[in-house]
Protein backbone atom coordinates (compact mmCIF):
# COMPACT_ATOMS: atom_id res chain seq x y z
CA UNK A 1 0.00 0.00 0.00
CA UNK A 2 2.86 2.37 0.79
CA UNK A 3 4.33 1.74 -2.65
CA UNK A 4 0.96 2.24 -4.36
CA UNK A 5 0.44 5.47 -2.45
CA UNK A 6 3.90 6.73 -3.39
CA UNK A 7 3.28 5.91 -7.05
CA UNK A 8 -0.09 7.70 -6.98
CA UNK A 9 1.43 10.77 -5.35
CA UNK A 10 4.25 10.73 -7.91
CA UNK A 11 1.60 10.72 -10.63
CA UNK A 12 -0.14 13.66 -8.95
CA UNK A 13 3.17 15.53 -8.91
CA UNK A 14 3.70 14.67 -12.58
CA UNK A 15 0.24 16.03 -13.36
CA UNK A 16 1.35 19.42 -12.05
CA UNK A 17 4.38 19.55 -14.35
CA UNK A 18 2.64 17.93 -17.33
CA UNK A 19 2.46 21.21 -19.33
CA UNK A 20 6.27 21.41 -19.31
CA UNK A 21 6.70 17.78 -20.40
CA UNK A 22 4.53 17.77 -23.51
CA UNK A 23 7.34 18.40 -26.04
CA UNK A 24 9.38 15.55 -24.51
CA UNK A 25 6.38 13.20 -24.54
CA UNK A 26 5.78 13.92 -28.22
CA UNK A 27 9.34 12.82 -28.98
CA UNK A 28 8.63 9.54 -27.20
CA UNK A 29 5.46 9.02 -29.21
CA UNK A 30 3.24 9.05 -26.13
CA UNK A 31 -0.49 9.48 -26.73
CA UNK A 32 -1.08 12.75 -24.87
CA UNK A 33 -4.85 12.36 -24.81
CA UNK A 34 -4.60 8.98 -23.07
CA UNK A 35 -2.08 10.45 -20.66
CA UNK A 36 -4.39 13.38 -19.90
CA UNK A 37 -7.34 11.01 -19.35
CA UNK A 38 -5.28 8.96 -16.90
CA UNK A 39 -4.02 12.01 -15.02
CA UNK A 40 -7.53 13.45 -14.70
CA UNK A 41 -8.32 10.54 -12.34
CA UNK A 42 -5.14 10.68 -10.30
CA UNK A 43 -6.44 12.90 -7.48
CA UNK A 44 -9.33 10.49 -6.85
CA UNK A 45 -6.84 7.62 -6.96
CA UNK A 46 -4.66 9.25 -4.28
CA UNK A 47 -7.71 9.79 -2.07
CA UNK A 48 -8.88 6.17 -2.49
CA UNK A 49 -5.45 4.69 -1.73
CA UNK A 50 -5.03 6.97 1.31
CA UNK A 51 -8.40 5.73 2.57
CA UNK A 52 -7.47 2.09 1.92
CA UNK A 53 -4.09 2.47 3.60
CA UNK A 54 -5.80 3.44 6.85
CA UNK A 55 -8.12 0.41 6.93
CA UNK A 56 -5.70 -2.26 8.28
CA UNK A 57 -4.55 -0.31 11.33
CA UNK A 58 -8.03 1.00 12.01
CA UNK A 59 -9.51 -2.50 11.82
CA UNK A 60 -6.85 -3.94 14.11
CA UNK A 61 -7.19 -1.07 16.59
CA UNK A 62 -10.89 -1.86 16.93
CA UNK A 63 -10.97 -5.65 16.75
CA UNK A 64 -7.55 -7.21 17.52
CA UNK A 65 -8.25 -7.26 21.26
CA UNK A 66 -11.42 -9.23 20.44
CA UNK A 67 -9.55 -11.83 18.36
CA UNK A 68 -9.92 -10.45 14.82
CA UNK A 69 -7.20 -9.00 12.59
CA UNK A 70 -7.18 -7.94 8.98
CA UNK A 71 -5.34 -10.12 6.47
CA UNK A 72 -4.78 -10.47 2.75
CA UNK A 73 -7.78 -12.76 2.08
CA UNK A 74 -10.31 -10.81 4.16
CA UNK A 75 -12.97 -9.13 2.05
CA UNK A 76 -12.16 -5.41 2.15
CA UNK A 77 -15.81 -4.35 1.99
CA UNK A 78 -16.58 -6.55 5.00
CA UNK A 79 -13.71 -4.91 6.90
CA UNK A 80 -14.88 -1.40 5.96
CA UNK A 81 -18.47 -2.14 6.97
CA UNK A 82 -17.31 -3.52 10.33
CA UNK A 83 -15.22 -0.40 10.97
CA UNK A 84 -18.15 1.86 10.08
CA UNK A 85 -20.53 -0.01 12.41
CA UNK A 86 -18.00 0.01 15.26
CA UNK A 87 -17.37 3.73 14.78
CA UNK A 88 -21.12 4.31 15.03
CA UNK A 89 -21.04 2.79 18.51
CA UNK A 90 -22.18 -0.75 17.69
CA UNK A 91 -18.97 -2.75 17.96
CA UNK A 92 -20.87 -5.83 19.18
CA UNK A 93 -23.02 -5.68 16.06
CA UNK A 94 -19.88 -5.32 13.95
CA UNK A 95 -18.46 -8.43 15.56
CA UNK A 96 -21.66 -10.35 14.86
CA UNK A 97 -21.35 -9.34 11.19
CA UNK A 98 -17.78 -10.68 11.13
CA UNK A 99 -18.95 -13.99 12.57
CA UNK A 100 -21.70 -14.21 9.94
CA UNK A 101 -19.14 -13.51 7.21
CA UNK A 102 -17.50 -16.85 8.03
CA UNK A 103 -20.21 -19.00 6.50
CA UNK A 104 -19.39 -22.57 5.54
CA UNK A 105 -19.09 -21.44 1.91
CA UNK A 106 -16.60 -18.70 2.78
CA UNK A 107 -14.51 -21.11 4.87
CA UNK A 108 -14.59 -23.66 2.05
CA UNK A 109 -13.32 -21.08 -0.46
CA UNK A 110 -10.57 -19.87 1.87
CA UNK A 111 -9.43 -23.44 2.45
CA UNK A 112 -8.91 -23.72 -1.31
CA UNK A 113 -6.54 -20.74 -1.16
CA UNK A 114 -4.63 -22.37 1.71
CA UNK A 115 -3.52 -25.04 -0.77
CA UNK A 116 -1.05 -22.48 -2.09
CA UNK A 117 0.94 -23.24 1.07
CA UNK A 118 2.79 -26.51 0.54
CA UNK A 119 3.09 -27.19 4.27
CA UNK A 120 -0.71 -27.00 4.60
CA UNK A 121 -1.57 -29.53 1.88
CA UNK A 122 -1.17 -32.61 4.13
CA UNK A 123 -3.48 -30.88 6.60
CA UNK A 124 -6.30 -30.34 4.09
CA UNK A 125 -8.18 -33.63 4.78
CA UNK A 126 -8.39 -32.88 8.49
CA UNK A 127 -9.36 -29.26 7.80
CA UNK A 128 -12.20 -30.45 5.55
CA UNK A 129 -13.49 -32.70 8.33
CA UNK A 130 -13.40 -29.71 10.67
CA UNK A 131 -15.39 -27.77 8.07
CA UNK A 132 -18.10 -30.46 8.09
CA UNK A 133 -18.33 -30.11 11.87
CA UNK A 134 -18.47 -26.32 11.51
CA UNK A 135 -21.27 -26.52 8.96
CA UNK A 136 -23.21 -28.92 11.20
CA UNK A 137 -22.66 -26.57 14.19
CA UNK A 138 -20.47 -29.07 16.05
CA UNK A 139 -18.18 -26.30 17.21
CA UNK A 140 -16.92 -28.38 20.15
CA UNK A 141 -15.29 -30.72 17.59
CA UNK A 142 -14.23 -28.11 15.04
CA UNK A 143 -12.36 -25.67 17.27
CA UNK A 144 -9.66 -27.97 18.75
CA UNK A 145 -8.84 -29.38 15.30
CA UNK A 146 -8.38 -25.98 13.70
CA UNK A 147 -6.28 -24.77 16.63
CA UNK A 148 -4.06 -27.84 16.19
CA UNK A 149 -3.76 -27.24 12.43
CA UNK A 150 -2.81 -23.61 13.07
CA UNK A 151 -0.17 -24.58 15.61
CA UNK A 152 1.29 -27.32 13.43
CA UNK A 153 1.48 -25.17 10.30
CA UNK A 154 3.44 -22.45 12.06
CA UNK A 155 5.65 -24.99 13.82
CA UNK A 156 6.61 -26.57 10.50
CA UNK A 157 7.52 -23.28 8.85
CA UNK A 158 8.96 -21.32 11.77
CA UNK A 159 12.74 -21.18 11.66
CA UNK A 160 13.14 -22.17 15.31
CA UNK A 161 10.39 -24.83 15.18
CA UNK A 162 7.90 -23.03 17.39
CA UNK A 163 4.17 -23.20 16.95
CA UNK A 164 1.60 -20.42 16.83
CA UNK A 165 1.00 -20.69 20.56
CA UNK A 166 4.64 -21.05 21.66
CA UNK A 167 6.11 -18.44 23.95
CA UNK A 168 8.42 -16.04 22.11
CA UNK A 169 7.18 -16.88 18.62
CA UNK A 170 7.70 -13.97 16.19
CA UNK A 171 5.20 -13.92 13.32
CA UNK A 172 6.22 -10.62 11.77
CA UNK A 173 7.18 -10.39 8.11
CA UNK A 174 8.16 -7.61 5.77
CA UNK A 175 5.47 -6.16 3.49
CA UNK A 176 2.55 -8.12 4.94
CA UNK A 177 -0.90 -6.92 5.99
CA UNK A 178 -1.35 -9.53 8.71
CA UNK A 179 2.20 -10.46 9.76
CA UNK A 180 3.23 -7.45 11.81
CA UNK A 181 3.26 -6.38 15.44
CA UNK A 182 -0.36 -5.17 15.33
CA UNK A 183 -1.61 -8.26 13.51
CA UNK A 184 -0.66 -11.90 14.03
CA UNK A 185 1.59 -10.95 16.91
CA UNK A 186 -1.43 -9.60 18.83
CA UNK A 187 -3.40 -12.80 18.16
CA UNK A 188 -0.63 -15.08 19.40
CA UNK A 189 -0.43 -13.12 22.66
CA UNK A 190 -4.20 -13.06 23.10
CA UNK A 191 -4.76 -16.74 22.28
CA UNK A 192 -1.84 -17.78 24.54
CA UNK A 193 -3.46 -16.19 27.61
CA UNK A 194 -3.00 -18.40 30.66
CA UNK A 195 -6.24 -20.10 31.75
CA UNK A 196 -5.68 -22.07 34.97
CA UNK A 197 -9.19 -22.01 36.42
CA UNK A 198 -12.07 -24.16 35.20
CA UNK A 199 -14.76 -21.97 33.62
CA UNK A 200 -18.19 -23.06 32.42
CA UNK A 201 -19.34 -19.63 31.20
CA UNK A 202 -19.39 -18.91 27.46
CA UNK A 203 -16.15 -17.46 26.11
CA UNK A 204 -15.74 -15.38 22.94
CA UNK A 205 -11.98 -15.79 22.44
CA UNK A 206 -10.35 -19.11 21.40
CA UNK A 207 -7.97 -19.35 24.32
CA UNK A 208 -5.83 -22.26 23.22
CA UNK A 209 -4.57 -23.32 26.63
CA UNK A 210 -7.98 -23.15 28.26
CA UNK A 211 -9.64 -25.11 25.43
CA UNK A 212 -7.00 -27.76 24.81
CA UNK A 213 -6.39 -28.40 28.51
CA UNK A 214 -10.08 -28.61 29.39
CA UNK A 215 -10.25 -25.47 31.53
CA UNK A 216 -12.51 -23.34 29.27
CA UNK A 217 -15.65 -25.42 28.81
CA UNK A 218 -17.78 -22.71 27.24
CA UNK A 219 -16.00 -22.53 23.87
CA UNK A 220 -18.72 -24.44 21.97
CA UNK A 221 -20.10 -21.51 19.94
CA UNK A 222 -19.86 -20.05 16.44
CA UNK A 223 -17.98 -16.91 17.49
CA UNK A 224 -15.05 -18.88 18.88
CA UNK A 225 -15.10 -21.19 15.86
CA UNK A 226 -15.19 -18.30 13.38
CA UNK A 227 -12.27 -16.57 15.12
CA UNK A 228 -10.31 -19.81 15.00
CA UNK A 229 -10.83 -20.14 11.24
CA UNK A 230 -10.00 -16.44 10.82
CA UNK A 231 -6.71 -16.89 12.68
CA UNK A 232 -5.78 -19.83 10.45
CA UNK A 233 -6.49 -17.85 7.28
CA UNK A 234 -4.59 -14.86 8.67
CA UNK A 235 -1.41 -16.97 8.59
CA UNK A 236 -1.75 -17.41 4.80
CA UNK A 237 0.48 -14.51 3.78
CA UNK A 238 3.08 -15.19 6.51
CA UNK A 239 3.27 -18.88 5.57
CA UNK A 240 3.78 -18.14 1.88
CA UNK A 241 6.59 -15.74 2.71
CA UNK A 242 8.16 -18.22 5.12
CA UNK A 243 8.18 -20.95 2.46
CA UNK A 244 9.79 -18.67 -0.11
CA UNK A 245 12.32 -17.10 2.27
CA UNK A 246 10.74 -13.64 2.05
CA UNK A 247 10.29 -12.90 5.76
CA UNK A 248 12.99 -10.21 5.69
CA UNK A 249 12.89 -7.10 3.49
CA UNK A 250 14.49 -7.40 0.08
CA UNK A 251 17.41 -5.06 -0.75
CA UNK A 252 16.17 -1.76 -2.13
CA UNK A 253 16.53 -1.38 -5.86
CA UNK A 254 18.95 1.37 -6.93
CA UNK A 255 17.46 4.58 -8.28
CA UNK A 256 16.95 4.41 -12.03
CA UNK A 257 18.98 6.65 -14.30
CA UNK A 258 17.30 9.01 -16.77
CA UNK A 259 18.22 6.64 -19.60
CA UNK A 260 16.67 3.68 -17.77
CA UNK A 261 13.47 5.65 -17.18
CA UNK A 262 13.23 6.53 -20.88
CA UNK A 263 13.84 2.89 -21.83
CA UNK A 264 11.10 1.81 -19.42
CA UNK A 265 8.69 4.32 -20.96
CA UNK A 266 9.46 2.94 -24.42
CA UNK A 267 8.99 -0.64 -23.18
CA UNK A 268 5.64 0.33 -21.64
CA UNK A 269 4.59 1.80 -24.96
CA UNK A 270 5.52 -1.43 -26.75
CA UNK A 271 3.59 -3.47 -24.15
CA UNK A 272 0.49 -1.34 -24.60
CA UNK A 273 0.68 -1.77 -28.36
CA UNK A 274 1.02 -5.55 -27.99
CA UNK A 275 -1.95 -5.63 -25.63
CA UNK A 276 -4.08 -3.67 -28.10
CA UNK A 277 -3.10 -6.02 -30.94
CA UNK A 278 -3.74 -9.24 -28.99
CA UNK A 279 -6.71 -11.36 -29.93
CA UNK A 280 -7.78 -14.59 -28.15
CA UNK A 281 -7.59 -17.96 -29.86
CA UNK A 282 -10.11 -20.75 -29.42
CA UNK A 283 -8.55 -23.81 -31.01
CA UNK A 284 -10.43 -27.09 -31.13
CA UNK A 285 -8.62 -28.89 -34.00
CA UNK A 286 -5.26 -30.03 -32.69
CA UNK A 287 -2.62 -32.69 -33.37
CA UNK A 288 -3.68 -35.89 -31.65
CA UNK A 289 -0.24 -37.11 -30.61
CA UNK A 290 0.71 -34.30 -28.21
CA UNK A 291 4.29 -34.43 -29.54
CA UNK A 292 6.12 -31.12 -28.85
CA UNK A 293 7.37 -31.00 -32.46
CA UNK A 294 3.76 -30.64 -33.61
CA UNK A 295 3.46 -27.18 -32.01
CA UNK A 296 4.96 -23.75 -32.68
CA UNK A 297 7.80 -22.47 -30.50
CA UNK A 298 6.81 -19.94 -27.85
CA UNK A 299 3.25 -21.21 -27.49
CA UNK A 300 1.56 -22.52 -24.34
CA UNK A 301 0.63 -25.75 -26.11
CA UNK A 302 4.28 -26.53 -26.87
CA UNK A 303 5.26 -25.95 -23.24
CA UNK A 304 2.50 -28.28 -22.03
CA UNK A 305 3.49 -30.91 -24.61
CA UNK A 306 7.08 -30.76 -23.27
CA UNK A 307 5.81 -31.12 -19.70
CA UNK A 308 3.79 -34.23 -20.62
CA UNK A 309 6.77 -35.66 -22.51
CA UNK A 310 8.93 -35.23 -19.39
CA UNK A 311 6.21 -36.92 -17.33
CA UNK A 312 6.20 -39.91 -19.69
CA UNK A 313 10.00 -40.11 -19.34
CA UNK A 314 9.76 -39.64 -15.52
CA UNK A 315 12.11 -36.67 -15.79
CA UNK A 316 10.90 -34.84 -12.67
CA UNK A 317 13.63 -32.21 -12.76
CA UNK A 318 12.60 -30.99 -16.20
CA UNK A 319 8.93 -31.18 -15.24
CA UNK A 320 9.72 -28.83 -12.36
CA UNK A 321 11.31 -26.35 -14.78
CA UNK A 322 7.99 -26.05 -16.58
CA UNK A 323 6.18 -24.78 -13.47
CA UNK A 324 5.41 -21.19 -12.55
CA UNK A 325 8.15 -19.54 -10.48
CA UNK A 326 5.83 -17.85 -7.98
CA UNK A 327 2.74 -20.04 -8.19
CA UNK A 328 4.56 -23.37 -8.08
CA UNK A 329 6.37 -25.10 -5.22
CA UNK A 330 9.56 -23.51 -3.84
CA UNK A 331 12.33 -23.90 -6.44
CA UNK A 332 14.56 -26.10 -4.27
CA UNK A 333 11.68 -28.40 -3.36
CA UNK A 334 10.04 -28.50 -6.79
CA UNK A 335 11.60 -31.71 -8.23
CA UNK A 336 10.95 -33.56 -4.97
CA UNK A 337 7.33 -32.36 -4.89
CA UNK A 338 6.82 -33.44 -8.51
CA UNK A 339 8.35 -36.85 -7.84
CA UNK A 340 6.08 -37.38 -4.83
CA UNK A 341 2.99 -36.76 -6.96
CA UNK A 342 3.99 -38.52 -10.19
CA UNK A 343 6.24 -41.44 -9.29
CA UNK A 344 3.18 -43.67 -8.82
CA UNK A 345 1.67 -42.51 -12.13
CA UNK A 346 3.01 -43.62 -15.53
CA UNK A 347 1.66 -41.55 -18.41
CA UNK A 348 0.58 -43.75 -21.32
CA UNK A 349 -0.93 -41.21 -23.71
CA UNK A 350 -2.14 -37.61 -23.85
CA UNK A 351 -4.44 -35.79 -26.22
CA UNK A 352 -5.10 -32.06 -26.46
CA UNK A 353 -8.81 -31.41 -26.99
CA UNK A 354 -8.96 -27.60 -27.05
CA UNK A 355 -7.05 -24.40 -26.30
CA UNK A 356 -8.68 -21.24 -24.98
CA UNK A 357 -6.76 -17.98 -24.51
CA UNK A 358 -8.13 -16.16 -21.49
CA UNK A 359 -5.78 -13.15 -21.45
CA UNK A 360 -2.72 -11.82 -23.27
CA UNK A 361 -0.55 -14.01 -21.06
CA UNK A 362 -2.91 -16.78 -19.94
CA UNK A 363 -4.27 -19.90 -21.66
CA UNK A 364 -6.33 -22.91 -20.64
CA UNK A 365 -5.66 -26.21 -22.40
CA UNK A 366 -8.06 -29.12 -22.09
CA UNK A 367 -6.52 -32.58 -22.34
CA UNK A 368 -7.46 -36.23 -22.19
CA UNK A 369 -4.90 -38.24 -20.22
CA UNK A 370 -4.39 -41.98 -19.83
CA UNK A 371 -2.00 -43.12 -17.10
CA UNK A 372 -1.32 -46.16 -14.96
CA UNK A 373 -1.44 -45.86 -11.19
CA UNK A 374 -0.78 -48.79 -8.85
CA UNK A 375 -1.46 -51.24 -11.66
CA UNK A 376 -4.78 -49.64 -12.64
CA UNK A 377 -5.38 -47.70 -15.85
CA UNK A 378 -6.84 -44.25 -15.22
CA UNK A 379 -8.45 -42.00 -17.84
CA UNK A 380 -9.05 -38.39 -16.98
CA UNK A 381 -10.09 -35.16 -18.66
CA UNK A 382 -7.76 -32.54 -17.30
CA UNK A 383 -7.60 -28.73 -17.54
CA UNK A 384 -4.16 -27.08 -17.47
CA UNK A 385 -3.69 -23.38 -16.76
CA UNK A 386 -0.59 -21.73 -18.23
CA UNK A 387 0.72 -18.20 -17.82
CA UNK A 388 3.48 -16.34 -19.63
CA UNK A 389 6.00 -14.97 -17.13
CA UNK A 390 9.52 -13.55 -16.85
CA UNK A 391 12.38 -15.06 -14.85
CA UNK A 392 11.05 -13.40 -11.67
CA UNK A 393 7.68 -15.10 -12.07
CA UNK A 394 5.93 -11.86 -13.02
CA UNK A 395 3.22 -12.12 -15.73
CA UNK A 396 4.11 -10.85 -19.19
CA UNK A 397 2.25 -10.40 -22.46
CA UNK A 398 2.89 -13.33 -24.79
CA UNK A 399 5.80 -12.67 -27.11
CA UNK A 400 7.63 -10.43 -24.61
CA UNK A 401 11.41 -11.01 -24.85
CA UNK A 402 12.93 -13.12 -22.04
CA UNK A 403 9.54 -14.54 -21.03
CA UNK A 404 8.19 -18.07 -21.36
CA UNK A 405 5.10 -20.12 -20.69
CA UNK A 406 4.79 -21.82 -17.33
CA UNK A 407 2.26 -24.24 -15.86
CA UNK A 408 0.21 -23.66 -12.73
CA UNK A 409 -0.49 -27.06 -11.20
CA UNK A 410 -3.99 -27.76 -9.96
CA UNK A 411 -2.75 -30.14 -7.25
CA UNK A 412 -6.25 -31.26 -6.32
CA UNK A 413 -6.74 -33.20 -9.51
CA UNK A 414 -3.58 -35.28 -9.41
Amino acid sequence: MAKALKNARDMAAFKRIMPYCRPFLKLLGVDEKKMDDALDKVDDLVRQIEEMSQIPDRFNDLFASRGWIIYDLLNLEVAKAAIAKADSGDIDGAETDLVNYYSAGTVRWKLQTMKEIHAFRPRIPLAQKALVDYEEERYHACVPVVLALLDGLVNELYEKRRGFFAEGVDLTAWDSISAHSRGLQVLTTLFQTSRKTTRIDRIDIPYRNGIMHGMDLGYDNKMVAAKTWAALFATHDWALKAEKGLIEALPEEPEKTSNEIIQQQLQNKVSIEKLEQWRPRDIVELPKTGDPDQFLDGTPEKRLAEYLMFWKAKNYGYMARCLSVKLGPPVKESPRSIRKIFESKTLKSSEFTSIHDRAAGMSIILTYLVFEEYGQEVTKSFEFLLINENFKGEPEIRGTPNSEWKIIINWDLY
